[in-house]
């Protein structure tokens, strides 16, 4: 079994980094180093779909979440999610989110406002003191060691993270991989606003700067973070922490964001986690841009 997911977990991240390109059978058999006849059968009895319906279901999740941030055409975004016409791309849209494409973008309920039309009848006074957590950094895309897992919690309590970081460590010891310069993070491979955080996918990983190989449920993949993110970290250990979290995000979208005039990009959400001493700090990275798309 072991051998199974590490040859599924390559083909996954294939899928992950080139969801635009070719991912035919063929393409994502010989990213798993299985024949297609066996990747197809390992496939679907792990993962629960075809490899046909799950590269059509990311594809339309990512899609729906440009349809929520990008302000570009529903065709543009068919064409980019590799689709060959708005027709087939308003077909599948329609199986998997039981909607249009134009009735989930007007109608679909967004917890991130890119307008401040957007915002509803809640409404921000500028806060000098929450306005200096935020700084604007870089990041470039980063190649990196770690366990793909599924469910995150609002009180950021899930034992599906804990159990993922578990995994990826214990890899790290048995292994002897030097992690001494790495970075540790999480990474949301999903937008909570298109699909719900029991569903949500995340990536506990470490940065890799030496070779690393694919192991079990450890995967190795590049993640395509290059662009400009706005950085604020906190304790962990503080007794708020899940309230002020969520308070600094709703005025981050809210009122930092329009003001400064930035959006939120479709790039993902990543958690850096650091030590100051005894205490663990968590920086949270919102990838954001500055040109408006029409």
């Amino acid at each position: 079994m072991e051998s199974f997911y590490s040859g599924l977990s390559k083909a996954l991240a294939y899928i992950d980094n080139h969801l635009t390109e070719d991912l035919s059978l063929f393409a994502l058999s010989q990213a798993s180093g299985y024949s297609a006849y066996h990747f197809h059968r390992i496939f679907h009895a792990i993962i629960g779909r075809t490899p046909h319906e799950y590269v059509l279901w990311r594809k339309v999740n990512a899609a729906a979440g440009r349809l929520l941030y990008d302000r570009c055409s529903i065709t543009q975004i068919a064409f980019d999610s590799g689709f060959s016409s708005s027709g087939s791309f308003t077909r599948c849209f329609q199986n998997y989110m039981h909607c249009s494409p134009s009735s989930y973008r007007k109608n679909k309920s967004r917890k991130r406002p890119l307008e401040p039309s957007d915002i509803g009848s809640q409404t921000y006074v500028q806060n000098e003191e929450t306005d200096s957590l935020f700084s604007i950094v870089n990041l470039d895309d980063i190649r990196a060691a770690g366990v793909v897992t599924q469910g995150l919690s609002g009180s950021f309590e899930s034992k599906a993270v804990e159990a993922a970081f578990a995994k990826l460590f214990a890899w790290i010891s048995k292994s002897g991989t030097d992690v001494s310069h790495s970075r540790v993070m999480g990474i949301t491979l999903d937008t909570p606003e298109v699909v719900s955080l029991a569903e949500c996918r995340y990536f506990a990983c470490v940065s890799m700067d030496g070779a690393a190989e694919p192991e079990g449920e450890v995967s190795v993949r590049t993640l395509p973070l290059r662009g400009e993110y706005i950085l604020f970290s906190f304790l962990r250990t503080r007794p708020d922490f899940t309230e002020t979290f969520f308070q600094t995000t709703d005025y981050l979208y809210g009122c930092y964001m329009p003001r400064i005039g930035c959006y939120p990009d479709n790039r993902p959400f990543v958690e850096a986690y650091s030590q100051s001493g005894p205490d663990t700090i968590m920086g949270f990275h919102v990838p954001v841009r500055w040109e408006k798309n029409e």
